[in-house]
């Protein structure tokens, strides 16, 4: 989903990224390891650390969506399936374990027709 889709004032907006999602926002703070008061008050939406986090989701899921079908199911892949390459971790834990650029690159050598 294009990034301008999701973006109110010039930032990720948690309740229409929950909307594309067909969830809650609480489950999405639980996904990316924040509190949900980060993505209920307006101050902690705009923190970089919130931004940060919900970036590197959207990232993911953009990345994964042309292999999965839709960004939904990128969302039930991101929360579910686990990856060998990562000790049988699923991308929710690798990114709450601060690997998110380690998973990023795993994604990409994939669409490059790479190995997992």
């Amino acid at each position: 989903m294009p990034l301008r889709e999701l973006t109110e004032d010039g930032m990720i907006s948690p309740d229409r990224l929950a909307r594309n999602l067909r969830t809650t926002k609480n489950e999405i703070s639980q996904t990316i390891g924040i509190r949900p008061e980060s993505l209920s008050r307006k101050s902690r939406i705009a923190s970089v650390a919130t931004q940060t986090a919900l970036r590197h989701l959207v990232e993911i899921l953009n990345a994964v969506t042309p292999l999965v079908g839709n960004m939904v199911m990128a969302y039930a892949w991101f929360r579910s399936e686990p990856i060998s390459g990562f000790g049988g971790r699923t991308p929710e834990q690798i990114v709450k374990d601060g690997e998110f650029e380690g998973l990023r690159a795993h994604i990409m050598r994939r669409l490059e027709g790479g190995y997992a």
